[in-house]
C-alpha cells in the first residue's frame, strides 16, 4: 500500500499533534479532556465531531467518522493517504523524501508520456518565433506568462504535419496518437488534429494532461474551439478542468466557483479569482457531482448569461442540492460569461457581485416566476405547486422558511400550504429490531469494544487470549493475527498508530476504520473489558446450546444423546458461571 516505511510514518504521526492539525481546517473548542468541533464530513449544524489530544484521534458522533491525524487529512482534502503523510510531515516539518504518484504511473504510462511529450512541444512552439502573434493575442487579453506556466498553455503550428512528424520520429506508433486525439490517419499517415491554435491542456484531478483545448486566435477558422475526442485516458465526465490548481484556493476560500468554459477559469484564475472550475459545458455528470460533493464547501454556480447556462443553472442546482450540496448562484447581468464581465466590469465588480450569490432556492424562486402573471389564479396556482415540489427534500428549515415568504408575498394562508407540504419528524424513529436478531446486535457491539481494547493497549490482547481466545466471523480473526504480529513486532500497539498500518488488507482496514469511528473516547479498564468477553462467551454459548438441541431432537441412538446433553449442560453451567441465565 506505502512506499514509506512503517517507522516513518509512525513518526510523523507521534510529531503530529492532532488538535493542531484539524484546527487548521475547522475551528476547535476544548470541552472537558477534549476538543469538539463541526463536522466536515457531513451536513453538520452543532459540533459533533470530537478530537481527543490523548489518544490522538478524531470521531464524530454522528456519521461515524473517525480515524487519526492522516485519515482526517486524507478525506478532508480528498488526496491519497500517502498524500496525506506528505501533508502531515511538511506540516510538522519532517523532511520525506517520497513525490506522490500519479495516474501516469497507471497503465496508461505510454499514454500520459506522449501527452507530457506534446505538452512541452506545443509550449516550445508558443515561445518560438513562429508562436510571436499566438503569444501577442494571449498578452493583449492580459493573460501573463506566469497564468500560461501554471495553465501549461502552449501553441499548435500552422502546419498540419508539425507534430504528426514530431512524434512519429520520436518513436510512437501512429495508431496510438489517432487513439489519443493529436493526428488523424489517412491512406498516406496523417495529419495533426489541431493546426494555427492556442492549445490549452485539459488535466485531470492529478495534474497529468490527458486532452486538449484548441482555440482560435485571428478567426480564420469557423469553429471557435476545438476539443480532445474521449480516449482511454480523458473522459470528460470524469474531469473538472482548473481542479489540480484551484482545490488548495478552494480550501482557503471555503467555496468553489463553477462556469461553463475553460477559458473562463483562465480569465477568472489570471485575476486573482482562483477558486474556479469548469465543466467545458452545461451538463453535469454524477461522477462531477461527486467530485464537488467531496470538497465540502458550498458551490457557487455561474454559467453563462444566456437561457442554455439558465437551464443549465436550474439542471445542476437541483443535482446538487438532491446530494445535499450547499448550492449559491450568481448570474451576470450585461454579459455572456465570465470572461467578458472582468473585461467590461473590472476584477472588483466581479468581486462583489460573488460576495452577493442568492441561495439556490431563492434563485430557483425568482426562475419559477419568470414570465408568469402570478395576477392569474391559474398561473399562481401552478406557481405555488412548482415552489412546493422544489422543495420536496428540502430540510425543514428551508421549508419553513420558504412557505412563510410564499404566504406573506402572495396572502395564501400558511397552515394551508404546510398541509400541502410533507414536514420530515425531527426526531429520529429508531427502527424495530426482531427479537432473533437482538443477539447478533448484541454480539457486534461488544466485539466492536474488544476490538477496540485489543488495538488501543496490548495488554488486552493477553486477557482476551486468556479467557476467550476465539470470535466466530473470519475477518474478526484476521484482525486479531494482525494485531498479534503488530504487537510481536513493535512490542506495543496503540489506535492511532495501528490505523496506519500498511500492511492491513483492504478488508481488514474497512474494519479497523468501521471499529475506530464507532465507539466513543471512553477509559480503558480491565473489569469492563472482561465483561465485554463474558458477554461474548454467553452469545456463543446460546448459540452453541441451541445448535446442540436442534442435533438432540434429531439424534436417536441414546448414548450420543447423554453426550449431547452433557455438552449443553456444561455449556448452560458456563453461562451461569459468568453471571448469566
Amino acid at each position: 500500500m506505502q512506499l514509506i516505511s512503517e517507522d516513518k510514518i509512525n513518526d510523523i504521526r507521534n510529531s503530529a499533534d492532532i488538535v493542531s492539525i484539524v484546527s487548521d481546517y475547522i475551528p476547535l473548542k476544548m470541552q472537558g479532556k477534549n476538543y469538539f468541533g463541526v463536522c466536515p464530513f457531513h451536513d453538520d449544524h452543532s459540533p459533533s465531531m470530537s478530537v481527543s489530544k490523548e489518544r490522538q484521534l478524531f470521531k464524530c458522533f454522528v456519521c461515524n467518522k473517525g480515524g487519526n491525524v492522516f485519515t482526517f487529512v486524507k478525506d478532508y482534502e480528498n488526496i491519497s493517504y500517502i498524500e496525506a503523510v506528505k501533508k502531515v510531515a511538511d506540516k510538522v516539518g519532517i523532511p520525506l523524501d517520497y513525490v506522490p504518484s500519479t495516474k501516469s504511473d497507471s497503465k496508461y504510462k505510454l499514454e500520459y508520456e506522449i501527452m507530457d511529450f506534446t505538452t512541452k512541444i506545443l509550449q516550445n512552439n508558443l515561445n518560438s518565433k513562429e508562436g510571436i502573434t499566438a503569444k501577442e493575442y494571449l498578452e493583449k487579453r492580459n493573460i501573463t506568462d506566469e497564468i500560461i506556466r501554471d495553465f501549461k498553455m502552449g501553441y499548435a503550428l500552422n502546419n498540419n504535419t508539425y507534430l504528426y512528424n514530431v512524434l512519429t520520429k520520436k518513436g510512437y506508433d501512429i495508431n496510438k496518437l489517432d487513439d489519443l486525439g493529436l493526428i488523424t490517419k489517412d491512406g498516406i499517415g496523417g495529419y495533426d488534429k489541431f493546426v494555427n491554435r492556442i492549445m490549452i491542456p485539459i488535466c485531470n484531478l492529478e495534474g497529468s494532461v490527458v486532452g486538449y483545448t484548441g482555440r482560435i486566435f485571428n478567426n480564420e477558422d469557423s469553429a471557435k474551439y476545438i476539443n480532445t475526442k474521449e480516449t482511454s485516458i480523458y473522459k470528460k465526465g470524469n474531469i473538472l478542468f482548473n481542479y489540480h490548481n484551484a482545490k488548495n484556493y478552494i480550501r482557503e476560500a471555503r467555496c468553489a466557483i463553477l462556469v461553463e468554459g475553460n477559458m473562463d477559469a483562465i480569465r477568472m484564475y489570471s485575476s486573482g479569482v482562483r477558486n474556479v472550475l469548469a465543466l467545458m459545458g452545461t451538463a453535469m455528470t454524477k461522477e462531477q457531482v461527486e467530485i464537488l460533493k467531496k470538497l465540502r464547501v458550498p458551490i457557487i454556480l455561474m454559467l453563462d448569461n444566456d437561457n442554455a447556462g439558465e437551464l443549465a443553472t436550474v439542471n445542476i442546482g437541483n443535482e446538487l442540492i438532491k446530494n445535499n450540496v450547499d448550492t449559491k448562484v450568481v448570474r451576470l447581468s450585461g454579459a455572456k460569461d465570465p470572461d467578458e464581465y472582468i473585461v467590461k466590469y473590472g476584477v472588483n465588480a466581479f468581486n462583489d457581485i460573488i460576495k452577493h450569490s442568492l441561495n439556490y432556492f431563492d434563485y430557483k424562486l425568482h426562475y419559477l416566476k419568470e414570465n408568469k402573471n402570478l395576477n392569474n389564479t391559474e398561473e399562481l396556482i401552478n406557481y405555488v405547486k412548482s415552489v412546493l415540489k422544489m422543495l420536496d427534500g428540502a430540510d425543514n428549515l428551508t421549508k419553513e422558511i420558504t412557505i412563510k415568504k410564499l404566504s406573506e408575498e402572495h396572502n395564501l394562508d400558511y397552515e394551508i400550504l404546510k398541509q400541502e407540504l410533507t414536514f420530515d419528524k425531527i426526531k429520529e424513529i429508531k427502527p424495530v429490531i426482531p427479537i432473533n436478531s437482538i443477539g447478533k446486535d448484541r454480539y457486534d457491539k461488544c466485539v466492536t469494544k474488544v476490538l477496540y481494547y485489543m488495538m488501543s493497549d496490548s495488554k488486552y490482547l493477553k486477557i482476551f487470549n486468556t479467557k476467550l481466545g476465539f470470535l466466530k466471523n473470519p475477518e474478526e480473526r484476521n484482525l486479531i493475527r494482525e494485531i498479534e504480529y503488530y504487537i510481536e513486532k513493535y512490542g506495543k500497539i496503540n489506535l492511532a498508530d495501528f490505523i496506519s498500518y500498511g500492511e492491513l488488507d483492504d478488508n481488514i482496514r474497512d474494519l479497523v476504520n468501521t471499529i475506530s469511528g464507532s465507539v466513543n473516547f471512553e477509559e480503558l479498564e480491565e473489569k469492563t473489558f472482561i465483561e465485554y468477553l463474558n458477554a461474548i462467551k454467553d452469545i456463543l454459548n446460546r448459540e452453541e446450546i441451541k445448535k446442540l438441541k436442534e442435533s438432540l431432537k434429531k439424534e436417536t441412538d441414546i448414548n450420543k444423546q447423554v453426550e449431547i446433553s452433557k455438552k449443553i449442560l456444561d455449556l448452560k453451567k458456563g453461562s451461569v458461571k459468568n453471571g448469566r441465565n
